[in-house]
């Protein structure tokens, strides 16, 4: 849900337009002038995310009016309806800081996916804002992430939990973690741990701390970190490999959120939330030998799964936005948008490395892709993420084999177009590559 405030004085269109977007879920606001709109933006202690601003008022022009709007409303994004498509004008509300324009008569699933995408960009700025103050951030609008957050959120104000986060490796288990850890207001620090980094022999005294003197090279009293965490929350990051020895080290102490540290004859206490993740199946380990069984019920006291980035439809679209701002702002770059034909391919592909390989991949094209254009298009990605072998790069001389095998290529590709009615979907199929594919050597040859 999002707030929504229309700035039109014909009253049907109002009305139309409010029906509509409150059908959508929104709440949604009408005013008839600016004097109105303003008035409310200054004494409303919640604005709005977008707000539809017609360009022609009773009491003045909304596109010159739009930098005093975001004077209070810095946040909102402004879509200007015109009547008065003029270039100058819309060029002026752009750089006043509009983020699009409609021209009057607009269909209204047209204006709706227009604020679909504000409200998308609305988020992305929220996000990066919160991310640049240190806060996690859960991204994403599919139903599976919006059902995570609402588990995430019944958390709040509850301590001494033991979770279980499964998922695949890249999905965001310690981002889940993180805010956990937030919701549930623990006073103490968020501590985390990979089971799988540290030799057995060191774990131990990783995770319990140690006495002077317990061993050779212990020269003085260590904290481990459960200790470390007290007061707020543990993460025991891959889970799986934690070795036998200390499971039932582990099982002891969430009886009762009391240890010894390695050769110390006095119990301690602590007061933490315990979150073990792991991308492996531990009910089948445990059928292997190779996890205890009582061990597994008691960490997964609410037991969370993250949801592969695959399965969570436009998310990607929604996280690569967030991630180009980032890393744009990061690198010192300046932003750039994914086109039709990207946005396309990442709502197709497999993602095997889920957010990770997606936040790896976009940083990278912020540092790689063409300076000059503000479009991250096909030729900027990598070969394999269009399932078919390119050539490669470099001079070739008109009778080299790449030369010959490039003109065929583009004489098939030129040939099957024509078959099928210049249909690139079609026109894949028969040649029997993907569409991205065709799309991508389509580029290559100049010819998109």
């Amino acid at each position: 849900m999002a707030d929504i405030w229309i700035a039109e004085d014909e009253s049907a269109l109002a009305e139309g337009l409010r029906r509509a977007f409150e059908k959508d879920g929104h709440r949604v606001i009408t005013f008839g002038t600016l004097k109105s709109l303003l008035y409310s933006a200054r004494s409303f202690s919640q604005v709005p995310q977008v707000i539809i601003l017609d360009h022609k008022l009773p009491d003045g022009l909304g596109g010159d009016a739009i930098p005093q709007i975001l004077s209070v409303i810095p946040h909102g994004r402004i879509i200007l309806m015109t009547a008065y498509g003029e270039s100058p004008l819309i060029v002026k509300a752009i750089r006043n800081g509009a983020f699009d324009y409609i021209d009057k008569p607009f269909s209204l699933e047209a204006l709706r996916k227009m604020v679909q995408r504000a409200l998308l960009r609305y988020s992305v700025e929220v996000a990066a804002r919160d991310a640049a103050m240190g806060n996690a951030q859960l991204i994403g609008s599919s139903a599976p992430m919006m059902r995570l957050r609402d588990t995430v959120d019944r958390l709040k104000g509850q301590r001494d939990l033991n979770i279980l986060l499964t998922g695949e490796s890249g999905t965001g288990k310690e981002v889940v973690s993180r805010m956990i850890h937030e919701v549930t207001s623990c006073e103490g620090s968020f501590v985390a741990i990979n089971c799988g980094a540290i030799p057995e022999n060191l774990l131990e005294a990783e995770l319990f701390g140690y006495k002077r003197g317990a061993y050779t090279g212990a020269a003085d009293d260590k904290k481990g970190l459960l200790e470390l965490g007290h007061g707020g929350t543990v993460m025991l990051d891959e889970i799986g490999d934690l070795p036998l020895s200390l499971q039932s080290k582990l099982l002891r102490f969430l009886d009762s959120r009391r240890f010894r540290r390695l050769g110390d004859t006095a119990e301690r206490e602590v007061s933490l939330n315990l979150i073990c993740a792991t991308h492996k199946d531990l009910k089948e380990m445990s059928t292997q030998g190779l996890f205890r069984e009582d061990l597994l019920y008691r960490i997964s006291t609410i037991p969370i799964k993250v949801p592969p980035l695959r399965e969570r439809g436009s998310d990607v679209i929604e996280l690569a936005e967030f991630f180009l701002k980032t890393f744009s702002i990061k690198r010192g770059r300046p932003p750039k948008e994914l086109s039709p034909e990207v946005e396309d391919l990442f709502l197709n592909y497999h993602w095997p490395g889920n957010v990770r390989e997606l936040k790896n991949l976009i940083e990278r094209l912020v540092i790689l892709s063409d300076p000059g254009s503000h479009v991250i298009s096909l030729k900027d990605l990598p070969e394999e993420m269009l399932t078919l072998p390119l050539d490669g790069e470099g001079t070739v001389t008109p009778n080299s084999l790449d030369a010959k095998l490039a003109n065929k290529e583009l004489e098939l590709i030129t040939e099957a177009l024509e078959r099928c009615g210049d249909n690139k979907t079609q026109a894949a199929k028969e040649l029997g590559i993907s569409r991205f594919s065709l799309l991508r050597r389509l580029q290559r040859h100049g010819l998109s």
